[in-house]
């Protein structure tokens, strides 16, 4: 593989060329976050000599996670190279992928709402319509994926949550989740969903949400949990979230399988989840 850097409308690339596609480290300004965020973004093969438009997949990372995991922890680019996919892996800090209540200039949900999927949609040649967007998160990203699948059904035609930790923000009145977390992870989730219930909790709790879908509106819910995930809430909670969505019409597959809350398991079912993403693209 070889590493090199350019200079293309005063912003810094870092691209890496594999067999098929291309990696490059991207940036924008946000005005939801008063900073500047970068991003990579992994191109097919043949984007750079064609014309050709193609669907997008945005990846979340995790709590202490950063934009550049999903390239780094898993085999996603030889994955993605049997696929004309445009994927976007955007930084979010620990925000839970929601706006602060608390902290200003901490709004990422709009960042990826409005600035960023604006941004690249302008950039890149993107298809643009809801049945061309896919939104996939591990943790922390999975519960931004599943949020982001209700409350921005519009946007996304399919919503992948991995592992995911839906216990944000109701999760502050349980003791034993509360244990297992450290006191940085529960201030984290403090400073954005405010330490005590509100409305705003209901407004960023997956669970309030699903009843509030048009189940004919919605994405497709592809939910995975591993069976040694080290952090019960995970499975259960998910369990729960699938009957929420039965319970509602909302379509959806559930996957527990072997594995544990790790990248290992995380790189087994990105390569699952984008081949559904193929599946359900070509079927509409």
């Amino acid at each position: 593989m070889k590493l090199f850097s350019i200079i293309f409308l005063f912003l810094f690339y870092i691209t890496a060329t594999t067999a098929q596609v291309t990696v490059v480290e991207d940036s924008l300004f946000s005005p939801s976050v008063n900073s500047t965020m970068k991003f990579c973004i992994v191109l097919p093969n043949g984007y750079a000599k064609g014309t050709e438009r193609y669907s997008t997949v945005y990846l979340l990372h995790g709590y202490n996670g950063k934009y550049t995991d999903w390239v780094k922890h898993t085999e996603l680019t030889r994955y993605a190279a049997n696929y004309q996919f445009i994927i976007i892996t955007p930084d979010a800090k620990n925000s839970w992928y929601s706006n602060s209540i608390t902290k200003r200039n901490a709004n990422y949900e709009d960042y990826i709402i409005s600035d960023l999927i604006p941004f690249v949609d302008i950039k890149y040649r993107t298809l643009q319509a809801k049945l061309s967007r896919a939104v996939v998160g591990l943790s922390m990203g999975g519960y931004g994926a599943a949020k982001f699948g209700l409350k921005h059904d519009s946007l996304f035609f399919f919503a992948g949550c991995l592992s995911p930790a839906i216990h944000a923000p109701f999760g502050l009145e349980d003791s034993a989740i509360v244990s297992r977390r450290s006191k940085e992870a529960i201030q984290a989730i403090r400073d954005i969903f405010g330490a005590t219930r509100s409305s705003y909790w209901t407004e960023n709790d997956v669970f309030a949400l699903a009843p509030k879908v048009d189940p004919s509106l919605s994405p497709f819910f592809y939910l995975a949990v591993g069976s040694q995930d080290g952090l019960p809430e995970i499975l259960d909670l998910t369990y729960k979230f699938a009957v929420t969505l039965r319970k509602r019409g909302i379509a959806f597959e559930l996957h527990e399988t072997s594995g544990a809350h790790d990248w290992k398991f995380w790189n087994k079912e990105i390569e699952i989840v984008l081949q559904r993403i193929e599946q359900m693209r070509k079927a509409n």
